[in-house]
């Protein structure tokens, strides 16, 4: 049985990119290139951030419907900026 694959969207965000392929395996599109073009604005700093406490923060990121990264970057910037 053939399964029908999910078309590549076309202009995907950088967070819908991950999102797309957190769910789709490139082993299932071998014809496709994926190409991402990523320019960032400014500086990116990663974190560490200890497994059981990113665990828990994915949780409620998926229940906002955002990435972790935007859910940090949103409660960061309410703790920083005021």
């Amino acid at each position: 049985m053939v399964s029908k694959k999910d078309p590549i969207p076309e202009n995907m965000s950088i967070e819908e990119a991950s999102e797309f392929w957190d769910t789709h395996s490139v082993a299932d599109y071998p014809s496709r290139v994926v190409q991402l073009e990523y320019a960032p604005e400014e500086r990116i700093t990663f974190v560490a951030v200890a497994d059981d406490l990113l665990t828990q923060v994915g949780k409620l990121a998926r229940e906002r419907g955002v990435s972790v990264e935007t859910l940090v970057n949103l409660w960061i910037q309410e703790k920083v900026v005021t």
